[in-house]
């Protein structure tokens, strides 16, 4: 299966100061891509079970201003968070197939939350932006985590593709 994605920005967020090259991080989320689409344990996900031989999203980065603001309209949360998404095929009975392809959502990444994470994480601002980009993708491939079961496969996923990259 191919996939494609886009990369930009919802707000004023300055990538140089948190050290965001996007053509790096566009070759390692391939990667990812790679290295997912490819795991016997996500075969279950919808999209393999269809006619869908391409698949597309977009991940967005912001600041904290931002995400609370999406956080408090959709999720009725009024907090920052790190990883929002909003999945248009797994999630929804309607959703947008063009020639083969389909178009998953989108994710969107607080790159202020990120940071503080990274330090609580023991992690670099780069793995944790990466860990929930890869946590957004399976969101959008249908893999949620409402049972600690479903946490636990989650995350064992994320930590089996960030640890091949």
């Amino acid at each position: 299966m191919k996939s494609s994605f886009t990369l930009n920005k919802l707000d004023e967020v300055n990538l140089k100061q948190f050290g965001i090259i996007l053509k790096d991080y566009k070759i390692d989320i391939s990667k990812m891509l790679e290295i997912m689409l490819n795991l016997k344990e996500l075969k279950k996900s919808k999209i393999f079970k269809s006619d869908i031989n391409r698949i597309g999203f977009d991940i967005a980065f912001c600041l904290d201003k931002t995400i609370k603001e999406i956080n408090k309209t959709y999720r009725n949360k009024d907090t920052a968070t790190d990883v929002i998404t909003f999945s248009l095929f797994a999630d929804d009975a309607n959703s947008v197939i063009v020639r083969k392809k389909a178009d998953l959502g989108q994710i969107i990444v607080s790159l202020e939350t990120a940071k503080k994470q990274s330090k609580e994480n023991h992690n670099t601002l780069r793995q944790e932006v990466l860990t929930l980009i890869c946590h957004g993708i399976l969101h959008l491939l249908g893999f949620d985590h409402l049972t600690k079961l479903d946490y636990d496969f989650v995350v064992s996923i994320q930590n089996k593709v960030i640890g091949e990259l």
